[in-house]
């Protein structure tokens, strides 16, 4: 009865279009595991270097993929999120000045 009226004809073409969205989907979210290239500016002073997105700063960790980048300069970066720093900024000396920021991040790349 159903494929009289064409419904198992619909059911199929929907459950075809179900799966490939949901391949697309996984394949988006898996490449940008590592971290998707975003826009950042690079800003530096007393307190570190840091890499500003929309209005919030995220400190760099690993401070020797950033040395050959002006304050104020635009950048591309994929990054990761750190809960505790074990880079080269662990051994820089700050002033005792508080610059607010979202948290530590690893530069993987940056261009």
């Amino acid at each position: 009865m159903n494929k009289m009226f064409g419904f198992n004809l619909i059911s199929n073409k929907m459950e075809r279009i179900f799966w490939l969205l949901m391949v697309f989907l996984m394949t988006i979210n898996l490449s940008c595991k590592k971290g998707c290239a975003v826009k950042m500016t690079v800003v530096r002073d007393c307190t570190g270097t840091y890499l500003r997105k929309d209005g919030k700063d995220y400190q760099v960790c690993n401070l020797e993929k950033v040395t050959l980048f002006n304050d104020g300069q635009d950048v591309i970066v994929n990054y990761k999120m750190l809960k505790k720093c074990h880079g080269s900024a662990n051994d820089m000396f700050v002033c005792l000045m508080f610059h607010e920021n979202e948290g530590w991040i690893d530069v993987t790349e940056i261009e």
